[in-house]
């Protein structure tokens, strides 16, 4: 595996005086070393001069290789956003229309697998708030986090959200009184109405924090706030003079974690974000609308679930 360069530790180093959790940090490393490696192979040197002089030729044989290595799609979206991100904190030309070039290779159809029934997600959320008694520790931290952990899971499937997304509300994006949330809806920022129940959860949640460490009212604070399973309390960042925000490894893992308690199939934040997507086409909502909303990096990404409702009309006739 190739080592950094510093202009890509100098990039790193933004991240964190952004605030970006260790763990994001860590994997930003780790896909930034991928592509540097693939660098070094391929063009002998990893210098500025090198990484300023790629062009969408050398940006398409990266995407090419990262797909014969017959990494999952999901993998190599992420890859494609970090490398893009990186290469327009340098300004690179190369930084243009990644996403379109990570799609070198035809995305898999959508199986049903995919998607969420809504019987299986009343018995996740039933079982999310089913308490321990007489729980001791991880139990008895899990018993602190049940409207906060249901509240994100609800909010996924509510509005497709991913679990990085979820990691970015923050307390100007929630309105408690009129339960409304703001939602990035291309280069602005669009207010929805959330469901009675799901804010009914997040009150509870937010209040049940000791009011000193309590994210606040319109404020950069994160809504969704990490907790420490052995002190039993909710994190705080005293460096950064706020709440310690949940990180989206945490969010993947405890929506995980929840699914398996249920007894189900493997479920994942993507099943939550797929039925929201598929359920918005369904309704008849523009193609335009769709991508903007759901931050669809092409229309080959929309096309996957067009074609899936198609196969199942088709199947429905059939029958």
């Amino acid at each position: 595996m190739a080592i950094l360069p510093d202009f890509a530790h100098a990039f790193l180093e933004d991240l964190h005086e952004a605030g970006r959790s260790k763990l994001t940090l860590k994997q930003y490393e780790s896909d930034l070393k991928k592509f540097f490696s693939w660098l070094e192979a391929e063009q002998k040197k990893t210098d500025m001069n090198t990484l300023k002089a790629l062009r969408k030729d050398d940006i398409q044989k990266y995407f090419v290789y990262l797909h014969n290595k017959k990494l999952s799609h999901a993998t190599i979206r992420r890859l494609a956003t970090v490398l893009s991100r990186f290469l327009k904190y340098h300004q690179c030309i190369a930084a243009h229309d990644i996403h379109k070039l990570s799609h070198t290779a035809p995305l898999r159809s959508l199986t049903s697998n995919d998607f969420i029934e809504g019987e299986e997600f009343t018995k996740i959320i039933y079982t999310m708030k089913l308490r321990y008694s007489e729980a001791t520790g991880k139990k008895a931290a899990r018993n602190f986090l049940v409207e906060r952990n249901a509240a994100i899971a609800s909010l996924i499937r509510a509005f497709g959200l991913t679990p990085t997304e979820v990691y970015a509300i923050t307390m100007e994006h929630v309105n408690l009184a009129q339960g409304e949330l703001s939602i990035p809806f291309g280069t602005t920022m669009k207010k929805f109405a959330v469901e009675k129940q799901i804010m009914e959860d997040i009150r509870t949640y937010f209040y049940s924090i000791p009011e000193l460490f309590r994210p606040k009212y319109h404020s950069k604070d994160p809504l969704f706030v990490a907790f420490n399973n052995v002190s039993l309390s909710f994190q705080y960042d005293y460096d950064r003079q706020k709440p310690k925000a949940l990180s989206v490894r945490a969010i993947q893992e405890m929506i995980k974690d929840e699914v398996k308690r249920a007894g189900l199939r493997k479920i994942s934040a993507v099943n939550l974000r797929n039925t929201a997507i598929l359920e918005e086409i369904q309704q008849g909502k523009s193609d335009e609308y769709i991508m903007e909303r759901f931050s669809l990096t092409s229309e080959a990404a929309l096309r996957r679930y067009k074609q899936y409702l198609l196969a199942l009309d088709e199947k429905v006739s059939s029958t």
